[in-house]
C-alpha cells in the first residue's frame, strides 16, 4: 500500500526542491496536490513553522484560464505555484496528483449567484456552485480537461464534485438555534431552476418538495425537538417517504452525471472521486451509490478527515465491494491522530480493505517530525502506483478540506 499526502501548492513557494526531497526521503510515493482550491488560513508547521498563510479560493497554476465559455465563471488564478511544485516533486521521484476542489468556490457563486445552490427559502449559497447547472458542468470539465494537460500530472483527484451543504466554516457563520442533522441537510437542498427541472423529469412537484422542506425547518426554528433516530427515519418524517427517497436518488444522479462529464476529458489519466456511501453527506464528498460514482470516475478516495474510525471503516467496506480501486485518507494532524501506533492501525485497517493507497491530510499542517512516521508505515512489495484504476463491471460527515 503507497503512502500519500495532501499539500498545498504554497508549501513549495520557497526552496521547493529541498521540500520535494523532504517527502521522497519520508517515503512518500505520491503527493495529491491542490491545483485548483477553495480559500483558507492556514498555520504552517515545516515549509515555514509558524508562518500564517492566509488565501482567497482559485486556482494555482496559470495559462487559459477556462470556465466553460464563460469568463465569469473563471477562477481567480493566484500564481504558478502548482507547477513549481510539480516540477520539483517529479524531479525527487515523487508521483503528482492534481487534485481539484471543484464547486466549493466562492468568487464564480458570487459572480453567479443563480448558479450557485439556492436553498427552499431562495437563498443562494455563494460558497457552493449547483452540479445541475448546465453551465457549472463545463466550468467543472473546463478545469479537468486543464489540469490534466499541466507538466507532471498523471492523475487526477476530484473533490467538491456534488452538492455542497448549508454549513460553511466562514466569515463567523453563526446560529443560535438548535438544529437536528436533518435540519442541516434540508437547508442543503437545492431548489434552483435546474434542479427543480430534474425533479420534475423524474416526478417530482418541486413546489411541494420546497414547501414541505420550509415547514420542516421553520418548524424546528420555532420549537425546537431533539432527532427522533437516524437521518432516514428523521428525513422520511420531516418529508414523506416518497419524496425523501425521490430527492436523494435526484441528488445522487445528478452527481454521478457531474462526474462522469468531468472523467471523460481527463486526458486518459486516472481519476479518483472523493466519495462517501454516506447519502446525507454534502461538505465536499460525492454522494450517492458508490459503486455509480466508481464507475463514473474509475477510482474512488473514501477519507474522514475529523478522525471518524468508525466512519471510516463503513466507507471502505462500501468502496471494497464496488470492484474498482480506491485510496484512503486519514488526517495526520495532532487532534486527530494521537500517535504513530494510531497511525499504523488506520494504515492497517485501509490495507485490511484492500485500499491501494494511504492518504494523509496534510503536509505542512501536522507536526513536522510526524513526516518520519511514514518510513514506517507497512510499505508494498511491488510498485502499487503503476497500476491503473480501472471501472468495475452510521453517519459522520466532513467539511472540505
Amino acid at each position: 500500500m503507497n503512502t500519500e499526502l495532501f499539500a498545498h501548492p504554497l508549501s513549495f513557494r520557497r526552496a521547493p526542491q529541498a521540500r520535494a526531497e523532504q517527502l521522497r526521503e519520508a517515503g512518500v510515493d505520491r503527493v495529491r496536490l491542490a491545483y485548483a482550491y477553495h480559500g483558507g488560513r492556514w498555520l504552517l508547521t515545516t515549509s515555514e513553522p509558524a508562518a500564517v498563510v492566509d488565501f482567497a479560493g482559485g486556482r494555482w497554476f496559470a495559462g487559459r484560464t477556462g470556465g466553460g465559455g464563460h469568463a465569469s465563471m473563471a477562477l481567480p488564478v493566484h500564481g504558478d505555484h502548482a507547477t513549481t511544485a510539480a516540477e520539483a516533486l517529479v524531479a525527487s521521484g515523487v508521483a503528482v496528483t492534481g487534485w481539484l476542489v471543484a464547486l466549493h468556490q466562492s468568487a464564480p457563486a458570487t459572480t453567479r449567484p443563480e448558479l450557485a445552490v439556492r436553498n427552499a427559502f431562495g437563498h443562494p449559497y455563494r460558497h457552493a456552485l449547483c452540479p445541475a447547472q448546465p453551465d457549472v458542468v463545463r466550468y467543472a470539465r473546463d478545469l479537468v480537461a486543464e489540469t490534466a494537460a499541466q507538466p507532471g500530472v498523471s492523475a487526477l483527484e476530484l473533490e467538491a464534485f456534488g452538492y455542497l451543504g448549508w454549513q460553511h466554516a466562514s466569515a463567523h457563520d453563526k446560529t443560535g438555534a438548535a438544529l437536528r442533522l436533518v435540519d442541516r441537510w434540508l437547508l442543503s437542498l437545492c431548489f434552483c431552476p435546474a434542479c427543480s427541472a430534474r425533479l420534475l423529469e423524474a416526478g417530482v412537484d418541486s413546489a411541494e418538495a420546497a414547501g414541505r422542506t420550509r415547514a420542516a425547518v421553520l418548524a424546528q426554528l420555532r420549537d425546537p425537538r431533539p432527532a427522533h433516530g437516524d437521518m432516514a427515519e428523521d428525513g422520511a418524517a420531516a418529508l414523506g417517504q416518497e419524496l425523501h427517497d425521490a430527492l436523494l436518488a435526484v441528488r445522487a444522479d445528478v452527481t454521478t452525471r457531474l462526474v462522469r462529464a468531468a472523467a471523460e476529458v481527463a486526458r486518459g489519466l486516472p481519476v479518483s472521486v472523493r466519495a462517501t456511501a454516506d447519502p446525507y453527506s454534502c461538505e465536499g464528498k460525492s454522494t450517492g451509490e458508490l459503486s455509480a460514482l466508481a464507475s463514473a470516475a474509475g477510482g474512488l478516495t473514501v477519507t474522514n478527515l475529523g478522525g471518524g474510525r468508525a466512519a471510516l471503516r463503513r466507507d471502505l467496506l462500501a468502496a471494497s465491494r464496488t470492484g474498482t480501486r480506491f485510496a484512503a485518507g486519514w488526517n495526520l494532524g495532532a487532534a486527530q491522530t494521537r500517535g504513530e501506533e494510531e497511525l499504523a492501525d488506520i494504515a492497517r485497517l485501509a490495507r485490511s480493505h484492500g485500499a491501494n493507497a494511504l492518504v494523509l491530510y496534510a503536509y505542512d499542517l501536522a507536526p513536522a517530525h510526524r513526516l518520519d512516521w511514514l518510513r514506517r508505515l507497512p510499505r508494498a512489495s511491488t510498485g502499487e502506483d503503476s497500476v491503473p484504476h480501472h471501472s468495475p463491471p452510521h453517519r459522520q460527515t466532513e467539511p472540505a478540506r
